[in-house]
């Protein structure tokens, strides 16, 4: 009887404990969601003339350095990145080079010295896109 007593008194506690609905809409905090408004999650590194052997011919294209900050995710996620190069119109997805870190080489043909290249970047997985954030780098 005594247990059936506290029983009783306990459950307007226990059920009081549940937590209020979730509103999607509040949820800004993944890098991973189109939402996102946290920090800056590329961080551009350097850029330079990368020399590329295509069929017996040697040409150069821009290589584009960056890095993606981790520390920024949720939890541990296996992630691509989509490039979209503003001046060609050409959207890529691009691995970590090298692989399993959090660095990417983005070659583009045609290099320019002293023409800014600026790229639009999205982290990218399970077939969707991120926010997209914006890095320019220019050959000296």
């Amino acid at each position: 009887m005594r247990a059936l007593y506290l029983l009783l008194l306990l459950l307007p506690m226990i059920s009081s404990c549940g937590k209020g609905e979730l509103d999607p809409d509040t949820l800004t905090n993944n890098p991973f969601d189109p939402a996102y408004n946290g920090a800056s999650v590329f961080v551009f590194d350097t850029t330079y003339l990368d020399p590329v052997n295509v069929g017996g011919t040697t040409l150069f294209y821009q290589a584009i350095l960056f890095h993606v900050k981790e520390e920024l995710f949720l939890s541990d996620a296996a992630y691509s990145v989509q490039v979209f190069d503003r001046e060609s119109g050409i959207t890529t997805i691009i691995d970590a080079n090298p692989s399993n870190s959090d660095r990417f080489h983005y070659q583009k043909p045609d290099a320019v010295i002293g023409s800014p290249v600026c790229l639009e970047l999205r982290l990218y997985n399970n077939q969707s896109a991120a926010r997209a954030e914006e890095i320019c780098a220019t050959l000296q």
